[in-house]
């Protein structure tokens, strides 16, 4: 079977197309797609690779094996050998390819509501093929209802078993929902992949059980985590308000729970990029609320955050400047929003005294994202950071301070924390996980980040903070903010080395004290300065009675 590379020789066209079947099985993907009588000429598919950077577009043409007309509508058939496919992880969708007004075209493949997993299909029909390398392809409907297929290495969770607790759990919970009716509303508590007690999820659950507000709100309280996650121990005191991640109870209680709370996004409560899956279509129709990741200020997330893509019925903010972008941004509305401070916030503590660190964490850049180690040595991003962490200057500054430089890489591109070196003994480079990030800020007397939301925390303490922003003009074409970043960052800017270096300097000069004029801006930039944020997000979740 021919695969033609079309990269960008295609449009995007107005027409679609309905998936009215489609199976993998012995290595094949063989499915059939409804196209509209409309005088288009209907060619075949294009299987495209949904790329992170320009430079990673692939798009290729698959002949249709066979097209015939269908009452109102053409169907064309398409037959896939997956172990021949040249796939590049994760997501491809799967479009059909049309000719119209001398016009080459493609067309997204919607899959229709009526193509839901019932428990017999789930459990019987294997709908996902392996591939060498340990690696899957499986069939997914995609935010909006687009065909597609996801490639990546298989996990614990691809098994027989995982579909057969599923199936029983669905089973247990039929069985005993009456009983279950009776009993309190649940809610279940978790945080970035269910991997986590670190955030606000943690926080808030911490003080739940200190506070005993199972009682005093009614509600069953339950916190999520993966059995082998390092933070397991630290919340495995609290008994039975443990969900093990993917265990047969976790399953039915997720069945019986009402109302989801987290630091993420509502598909971090199950297996990420799932297969098939009796809970998901349950997890997508609860209450979720959002606790809040990061200050949301430095970086325009209306992808991620828009209330049509969370669907969250609360959002808890720091302050009425956030709020106002969750309504009038991101589309969330009046009620929709509390104003009630994050949860983790009670937990900061200055730890500095006992400790003479810097903390340098940048964030990510799209453009630095997923690409291969050849690329990412070479981009200003890797050489910035690099020059910073081997400066002869700050090298001599830390050891005649006594001092020590610790390196935080973003977990997005941990992959390529071995590529950095310091320039001393003093210079730590710090892969994701091996520290809390929490301690590593309380520890600090000085951060240096770039556009991070880290900033906020460290600003909440009444720390120094030096916002490194070398790219500032690339990072707004690509990302953007919703302040005004020379005038409203939550701390001092520096575009230059030399300027950061400086920044630096003068903070060391000074014993680490925040500057007056930042002092007096963080006032204004927090509704609330203290310890009590639990508490307020606990009165929200009731006033609301979620």
């Amino acid at each position: 079977m021919e695969y033609r590379l079309v990269s960008g020789e295609y449009e995007h066209g107005n027409l679609f197309a309905y998936l009215k079947s489609s199976e993998i099985r012995g290595g094949y993907l063989t499915a059939v797609a409804e196209c509209p009588i409309s005088g288009a000429e209907w060619k075949g598919f294009c299987l495209s690779y949904n790329y992170r950077i320009e430079d990673e577009i692939e798009e290729y043409f698959v002949e249709a094996e066979e097209i015939k007309e269908a009452g109102r509508n053409i169907e064309m058939k398409l037959h896939l050998d997956l172990k021949a496919f040249p796939f590049k992880m994760t997501h491809w969708s799967i479009r059909v390819v049309y000719v119209k007004d001398g016009k080459t075209c493609y067309a997204s493949i919607q899959v229709p509501r009526s193509h839901a997993v019932t428990p017999k299909k789930f459990l019987f029909n294997k709908n996902n093929c392996d591939l060498p390398g340990d690696m899957i392809v499986f069939q997914y409907r995609a935010r909006g209802g687009d065909w597609g297929l996801r490639y990546r290495e298989k996990n614990r969770y691809d098994g027989m078993d995982t579909r057969w607790k599923e199936y029983c759990a669905t089973k247990i919970f039929k069985f005993n929902r009456k009983r279950y009716m009776d009993q309190p509303p649940v809610w279940m508590i978790y945080e970035k992949r269910c991997e986590k007690a670190q955030d606000n999820g943690y926080y808030l659950f911490r003080y739940c059980m200190e506070n005993d507000m199972e009682k005093a709100l009614n509600r069953q309280i339950y916190y999520v985590i993966d059995k082998h996650a390092v933070d397991y121990k630290k919340v495995s005191k609290y008994g039975r308000n443990i969900l093990k991640f993917m265990s047969l109870r976790y399953m039915v209680y997720m069945l019986r729970c009402q109302l989801l709370i987290s630091s993420d996004a509502r598909n971090h409560s199950y297996v990420w990029q799932n297969q098939d899956s009796l809970l998901v279509s349950s997890i997508r129709r609860k209450n979720h609320v959002f606790l809040g990741h990061g200050v949301l200020a430095l970086k325009r997330l209306n992808e991620s955050f828009e209330e049509q893509n969370m669907r969250s019925v609360l959002c808890t903010v720091t302050s009425d400047a956030e709020a106002r972008i969750f309504r009038e941004e991101l589309g969330f509305g009046y009620h929709q929003v509390a104003v009630a401070g994050y949860p983790r916030f009670d937990a900061l503590e200055d730890k500095s005294e006992n400790y003479r660190e810097i903390l340098v964490m940048p964030t990510h850049r799209r453009w630095v994202f997923g690409i291969e180690r050849e690329k990412f040595v070479e981009s200003e991003y890797y050489k910035r950071y690099m020059e910073l962490i081997n400066s002869p200057h700050l090298m001599e500054q830390l050891e005649k301070h006594d001092l020590t430089l610790n390196f935080y890489l973003h977990p997005s591109i941990g992959e390529h924390i071995d590529a950095f070196t310091g320039g001393s003994d003093r210079v730590k480079i710090i892969p994701y996980g091996e520290y809390a990030l929490d301690d590593l800020m309380m520890r600090c007397k000085l951060l240096v980040t770039d556009y991070s939301s880290i900033s906020w925390d460290l600003f909440y303490m009444g720390k120094p903070i030096v916002l490194y922003q070398f790219d500032m003009e690339d990072y707004l074409n690509t990302w953007g903010s919703y302040i005004d970043l020379r005038k409203d960052s939550p701390g001092e800017r520096a575009e230059t080395a030399d300027e950061l270096l400086q920044a630096i300097d003068d903070y060391i000069e000074n014993g680490f004290v925040m500057k007056k004029e930042l002092e007096a801006k963080r006032a204004d930039m927090f509704a609330y300065l203290d310890t009590d944020n639990s508490a307020r997000v606990c009165k929200a979740l009731k006033e609301r009675n979620l």
